[in-house]
């Protein structure tokens, strides 16, 4: 166990999880993309296209979007039709296997493995320090954070939802990167607004999808030295231009 400034990392190199599959491991972006794909469709009622892919991942290149899907494909996780659009369909999930993994932690007391957890210290921002997440809307998004921690096996050790931006300290498995953390808490932002815009304003369905896709600011700030995170945040929001209200 090796203890820096706080932050508690668990290191134990075990080669064999059985999990009663012979579902191959994936890369950390094949994991971004898969993730996406099932918050998408579970947010939208339908699967990305390959632009919406490439968007939400932060890939311009389609062809790189198509390579991971094959990828996906060939490992078992997703299946789709060559010739029709909108068509691709999540078999496994990999945040069932989290919750697999987790209960495993807490069970195994044998040298024979050893499981590693991560503690990160992140924040993010709404574009223009919009203030969407105030009263009502800032406790839904709390409630929506909680919820996403349990799907994706996570221990939320500290969080503070402010009206432009989120700040959350959680415990994770090694496979989830900075990255993929962060777009979970954005993507859990952008179902919170999205539901409060429609009861609101009374928008359309495809309108409401614009207003979101917008919602966050470039970047976010990361660290596992907690005691750095306001330092960062700080950083952030002072790189995050202030929206012009009218």
């Amino acid at each position: 166990m090796l203890v820096n400034n706080g932050v508690q990392e668990y290191t134990i190199h075990n080669s064999s999880i059985q999990t009663g599959t012979n579902m191959k491991t994936l890369t950390e972006k094949q994991q971004i993309v898969l993730e996406f794909l099932r918050d998408y469709s579970s947010e939208h009622g339908f699967p990305p296209s390959m632009r919406e892919i490439g968007l939400g991942i932060g890939v311009a290149n389609v062809s790189a979007v198509r390579g991971h899907l094959a990828a996906l494909e060939k490992k078992g996780y997703i299946s789709k039709d060559t010739d029709k659009a909108r068509s691709i369909r999540v078999l496994h999930l990999p945040s069932a296997f989290s919750r697999f993994k987790k209960k495993l932690h807490e069970i195994v007391s044998t040298d024979k493995g050893v499981y590693h957890r991560v503690v990160y210290a992140i924040a993010v921002a709404t574009r223009g320090r919009s203030e969407i997440f105030s009263g009502k809307a800032g406790e839904a998004m709390v409630l929506e954070l909680d919820k996403r921690a349990v799907e994706h096996g996570w221990d939320v050790l500290d969080r503070k939802v402010e009206a432009d931006h989120v700040t959350l300290i959680v415990e994770v498995w090694p496979n989830h990167s900075p990255e993929l953390v962060a777009r979970r808490i954005k993507t859990a932002g952008d179902s919170v607004a999205k539901r409060f815009m429609q009861q609101k304003r009374g928008k359309t369905k495809a309108k409401t999808k614009t207003a979101t896709k917008s919602l966050w600011a470039d970047g976010y700030a990361i660290t596992t030295e907690i005691d750095r995170l306001d330092e960062l945040l700080q950083m952030l929001l002072e790189g995050t231009k202030t929206s012009v209200r009218e």
